[in-house]
């Protein structure tokens, strides 16, 4: 409720690491070029003096097309070593953009199956659901943050209902001695009754169009490292249907 990151094509990682090969070759060609030119007109100039003191043509010396094989040859070996060693580096170093930034791999949120929202017009159904969302857990599979995102979603976001609907978590220092422990806490037998006092509200004008409230119980298992505890757990969930249902409040309590 975890950013995909950008990752250059492949291709233009390839065009990075053969740009500087490339010029490596291009000037191995260049000094080919000018060593092979050198030794052409040393040649020819030899050729001169011994026709001058022979007084006929001498054939021309293949020594030249040899040393630019010769040059050619070690040049593309050097161009083929410096692509692959560049590679190879480019795939296992950290991936960039190509304003060259570093960028790392954002982690999914984590959510776990007992959270999600239902989207219903039944009422009891979405404050049975909200329930089980603030009394379900594991510290080894998520974090406080994506559980106080997920039980967020309950309510309507363009009011204070989140801040509201996640102040029935446990507070942050809570949460950190829970996750020292590897603390998960499942529930079962979750029930809700509506009593006199919460049934009077709307004939009071105390409440909104479509305003409904329970008393939700539910049995709370919590496993640490330490052993195991058996909660009680009880809170006052009102909730808004128009028709579709959001969270609208709660109160809560704990006996053990």
């Amino acid at each position: 409720m975890t950013q995909n990151y950008l990752r250059p094509p492949a291709h233009h990682q390839f065009a990075r690491c053969f740009r500087a090969p490339v010029r490596v070759a291009f000037g191995a060609f260049a000094a080919a070029c000018v060593v092979a030119q050198l030794a052409d007109e040393v040649g020819a100039s030899r050729r001169r003096t011994r026709s001058s003191r022979r007084g006929h043509a001498v054939r021309s010396s293949n020594r030249s097309r040899i040393v630019f094989a010769v040059l050619v040859v070690v040049g593309a070996v050097a161009l083929t070593a410096m692509l692959a060693a560049r590679w190879k580096s480019a795939e296992s170093s950290p991936e960039r953009l190509t304003s060259g930034a570093t960028t790392f791999r954002a982690e999914a949120p984590k959510e776990l199956e007992v959270w999600r929202r239902p989207t219903t017009t039944d009422p009891r159904e979405f404050a049975i659901a909200y329930a089980r969302a603030i009394w379900t857990y594991d510290t080894t599979r998520h974090s406080y943050t994506d559980w106080q995102n997920a039980v967020s979603v309950y309510a309507d976001p363009s009011s204070v209902a989140p801040q509201v609907a996640t102040s029935l978590l446990p507070q942050w220092a809570e949460w950190e001695q829970l996750q020292q422990h590897k603390a998960h806490a499942t529930t079962t037998a979750v029930t809700l009754e509506v009593t006199p006092e919460l049934n009077a509200m709307p004939h009071r004008g105390q409440a909104p169009p479509g305003w409904h409230a329970y008393v939700v119980y539910g049995k709370q298992t919590v496993v640490t490292d330490t052993g195991t505890k058996f909660l009680d757990r009880q809170a006052a969930v009102a909730v808004v249907c128009t028709p579709t249902c959001r969270f609208w409040s709660a109160t809560a309590q704990v006996s053990s």
